[in-house]
């Protein structure tokens, strides 16, 4: 039988945003999903039937260690990878049925990005990386700036939107990243080991960024991570292992 994680530990939380959430329809619902990559003549299994559900303005962490599934999971959730099997629905939409282009609609409208590697243009300024998304949605230009501006200060960076990534620390590049996943207003964030390039006081302000950020918006936030900082600070941890939920 398919592993099965519910949500419901924002109940426990008893904080009023959270207990909304846990009684809320999950903005993400995955049924039995399985995914293998194939490597010469072998088939490796990424994860085998797994299910869970996650409900708006959850903060959850996917935790295990490599080559548990995790990346995986975040690239099927994040639909860059589709299942082999099983069923994954997001903002109540079998995904499945959904055509290249309509997935790709959906990749820039509702969801949002955050990589360990902070994945920022080296020659663009920090307003002009957090514009890039608008920028792909065809956004008038004025708009573009206005957006980037305001997520900009979101993330506590006003006055530094002319400087380059190489003129900014690593925390202030990983603001960069979560303003310019948030700029598009999603409904998901998915976040890929946002704290490993971080020292420990920096990685609890990022921490700390995004909790604020996600209650404040009502984004829900999943994030793969090997850091316990950032585990002891979710809402719920979905454990991984061996391509299955531990």
């Amino acid at each position: 039988m398919a592993s099965h994680a519910t949500s419901g530990a924002a109940r426990e939380r008893g904080e009023a945003g959270s207990a909304a959430a846990a009684v809320a329809a999950p903005i993400l619902l995955l049924e039995g999903v399985a995914k293998s990559y194939r490597t010469g003549q072998v088939t490796v299994p990424a994860l085998r039937g797994v299910s869970l559900d996650v409900g708006l303005g959850e903060f959850v962490a996917l935790t295990g260690p490599s080559g548990s599934g995790k990346s995986t999971l975040l690239h099927i959730c994040g639909l860059i990878d589709a299942p082999d099997a099983g069923r994954y629905e997001l903002l109540g939409r079998d995904t499945g049925r959904l055509s290249p282009r309509e997935l790709a609609v959906v990749r820039r409208e509702k969801l949002g990005f955050i990589f360990q590697g902070f994945n920022l243009v080296p020659v663009l300024t920090a307003l002009e990386n957090v514009e890039v998304p608008l920028l792909l949605a065809g956004a008038p230009r004025a708009e573009r700036a206005a957006r980037a501006r305001a997520a900009i200060e979101a993330v506590g960076l006003r006055g530094l939107e002319r400087r380059r990534p190489d003129e900014l620390s690593g925390g202030q590049r990983q603001r960069v990243a979560i303003a310019r996943a948030l700029v598009g207003q999603p409904k998901l964030v998915l976040a890929d080991e946002p704290t490993a390039n971080l020292d420990g006081a920096t990685a609890a302000q990022v921490i700390d960024l995004m909790r604020e950020l996600g209650r404040t918006r009502d984004v829900t936030f999943i994030v793969a991570t090997h850091d316990g900082r950032m585990a002891a600070h979710c809402d719920r941890v979905v454990a991984l292992k061996d391509g299955t939920l531990a």
